[in-house]
């Protein structure tokens, strides 16, 4: 979200107009238009029958959605990344009320670690 917010302020600077990249050009460039970019409209970038099934539910009763005057121009500007409560990629739930679903976070943050420590007997070692 940071990335759209960015992009359509240095647009708008660049341009001298506060109007020259709506909300809705900066969405379009963050899903469909990316996707082109990237030559994989035909797999992702839209919600469509036969494409990837890649979505997020995000939380707008959040003290920075509120109030919501405009659902598109709050998603670019307002939005974070902890405001996502849902994933899904491919039609698989990643996460499910800000809980993951196929990720043991405990095992990863021990394994982290353990690799933390590893790396600095190595540094410590040079």
């Amino acid at each position: 979200f940071s990335e759209m917010r960015l992009a359509s302020l240095l647009a708008k600077g660049v341009a001298s107009d506060a109007e020259c990249m709506p909300a809705l050009d900066s969405l379009r460039m963050a899903t469909i238009n990316g996707a082109k970019a990237l030559g994989i409209a035909d797999k992702i970038g839209s919600l469509e029958v036969g494409k990837f099934a890649d979505m997020i539910i995000v939380d707008t009763t959040s003290v920075n959605m509120i109030p919501m005057y405009d659902v598109l121009s709050h998603l670019v500007y307002c939005n974070e990344r902890s405001n996502v409560t849902d994933v899904w990629v491919q039609g698989n739930q990643l996460m499910e009320k800000r809980r993951l679903c196929t990720i043991d976070v405990a095992k990863v943050k021990k394994q982290c670690q353990k690799n933390f420590e590893k790396l600095k007997q190595v540094i410590a070692a040079k």
